[in-house]
């Protein structure tokens, strides 16, 4: 029996059970990707999170757990730590070390977490305007490319942002936002952020606030809300939840500003005396503030990563070994009910050597199948990762 009638042979007879060949695929495509997906989403995972690591020198920010300090600067995680100071932003500023670049990234709209930073941000993430221009004013934002494609937004639309807690009545009404540019793609987080500088973060917060003149007659009410000089507004005065043109005088910040918050800061040192020095100055455990080198954090993530890879490539392997041996079960039941047809070939002139190269040929065609489909999947993973370990960070 010649090779071509042997695989035409073996391709009528798995075509003539189409749901036992699918599900033999299957299994075994299933088997192989998802080992290899795991190895190649961690290994593609550390990358990424390399690449966006050494981008950054240093991250200032409050003592804690530098992964988390770390993942929320670089990825904007919605982290519960605690905050630093403004003040501390401006002693490091005054120093001189390098650029330094204030991060405040605890609001979001939706999914999309709102980053107030500043223009040096952009400069350090080689980010560049794609449509429209950058922020001019309070209230203004650009955003990022994907975000932007999914809800369908352009320069001079708004985009709201999320109440803390949607039970808090007399919490702070959330921003509407005025959008003025959208950034190019680059495939990092910065895709999916609305960036806004760090003074509207600070209104979201509740900490700067617009209202109408308290001057109004109808606004005051009776002449008892003045007393010394000292003016009381009654509840018909609007709170305005929209910096716009008209409105942009009528914001005013309360408290001092050196005791308004931030995440971290992110230093660029100019050299690498400068950079000794920025280490230095956080050695002392009394400084409630730390430095941390985000290159190092990623490094003690990738470990616990690697970790966890090495229990699930057991745990799937020993999968793997049973459902292919169950796999293996099937064929061979299948070819034991097969025993009449396989009698036939044989009285046709069909040798013992031809019909178990015909069983061979069906297995050889459904492993083929799948270890074909497996590596597309593993090939489709590899480059969906960055996407990926995006949301799952997020």
């Amino acid at each position: 029996m010649q090779i071509s009638g042997i695989a035409y042979l073996s391709w009528k007879a798995l075509r003539h059970r189409p749901y036992r060949s699918l599900l033999l695929i299957g299994t075994i495509a299933l088997t192989l990707y998802f080992p290899r997906a795991l190895q190649e989403f961690i290994s593609r995972s550390e990358e990424v999170l390399s690449a966006r690591a050494k981008s950054t020198p240093l991250l200032i920010g409050p003592r804690g757990s530098s992964i988390d300090l770390t993942l929320n600067a670089l990825y904007f995680t919605p982290q519960e730590l605690p905050t630093l100071d403004y003040s501390s932003y401006q002693s490091l500023a005054r120093r001189n070390l390098g650029t330094t670049i204030p991060i405040h990234s605890r609001f979001r709209s939706g999914i999309s977490p709102i980053v107030g930073t500043s223009l040096e941000y952009f400069k350090l993430r080689t980010l560049s305007i794609n449509i429209g221009q950058s922020m001019t004013r309070l209230g203004d934002c650009v955003i990022g490319a994907r975000l932007a494609e999914s809800k369908n937004l352009k320069p001079g639309d708004t985009i709201i942002s999320s109440p803390e807690n949607i039970f808090d009545l007399a919490g702070v009404y959330p921003l509407r936002m005025r959008i003025t540019g959208i950034l190019t793609p680059n495939r990092t987080p910065d895709d999916h952020a609305i960036f806004v500088d760090v003074k509207t973060t600070w209104i979201i917060e509740g900490l700067a606030h617009g209202h109408q003149e308290l001057s109004q007659s109808e606004v005051m009410g009776s002449p008892r809300n003045s007393e010394e000089g000292i003016v009381r507004a009654n509840a018909s005065v609007v709170e305005f939840n929209e910096v716009t043109e008209a409105n942009l005088g009528d914001f005013h910040f309360h408290g001092d500003y050196e005791n308004y918050p931030l995440s971290s800061v992110i230093l660029a040192p100019s050299d690498e005396k400068h950079r000794a020095l920025a280490l230095a100055s956080y050695e002392d455990p009394a400084n409630p503030n730390q430095v941390v080198i985000p290159v190092q954090a990623v490094e003690h993530l990738a470990e616990t990563l690697f970790a966890t890879q090495r229990l699930a490539l057991v745990a799937f392997s020993l999968l793997g070994i049973a459902a292919l041996a169950l796999a293996m079960m099937v064929f061979l039941l299948s070819f034991r009910l097969r025993e009449r047809e396989m009698h036939t070939y044989a009285k046709i002139g069909a040798t013992r050597i031809a019909i178990l190269c015909l069983q061979g040929a069906e297995v050889a065609i459904v492993a083929i199948a799948a270890t074909a489909i497996s590596q597309i999947g593993v090939t489709l993973t590899r480059s969906a990762a960055p996407e990926l370990l995006t949301r799952l960070i997020s």
